[in-house]
């Protein structure tokens, strides 16, 4: 029996992760993993001409670092079966090298399934910078163990 589960999460629930500072190093380090060495992310004598004045961060890269922020704290310990999917997944605002991120979750929906064994909890994903500006968002589904085994 898992030690958390299904129904230790509650519609309304919110927590927040701890913060990380984006460095040069992951952007260099992510647009060798990922293969996406568009200028933008890479070059900033480009960059500074953009709309954005400067080099900003992946998005895929903060939307991965917002993932592990919210492992981090360990909230979901041993209820999760899988990942099923992520949904409204906007970028608001650039990221830049050396800004602070953290994640503000909030537990948004719950639904039983038809496997008394498993259910599916939905959560919001408000990735902030060191301003408190919002510069991501998502909803992510997850389906976890039921402490029930039916």
């Amino acid at each position: 029996m898992p030690t958390k589960a299904f129904e230790d999460f509650e519609v309304g629930d919110k927590f927040t992760s701890p913060s990380r500072t984006i460095t040069e190093t992951d952007i260099v380090n992510f647009a060798g993993i990922s293969g996406d060495y568009y200028p933008l992310h890479i070059d900033e004598v480009y960059a500074r001409e953009t709309i954005f004045g400067g080099r900003v961060a992946h998005g895929a890269l903060i939307y991965a670092i917002s993932v592990g922020l919210v492992a981090s704290t360990g909230v979901f310990a041993d209820s999760l079966v899988a990942f099923l999917g992520v949904e409204r997944l906007r970028h608001l605002a650039p990221v830049r090298p050396g800004d602070t991120i953290r994640v503000d979750v909030e537990i948004i929906d719950k639904q039983e399934t038809r496997n008394p064994k498993r259910g599916i909890v939905t959560m919001k994903y408000g990735t902030k910078n060191q301003a408190d500006e919002e510069v991501m968002v998502a909803s992510l589904d997850f389906m976890m163990h039921r402490r029930d085994d039916g």
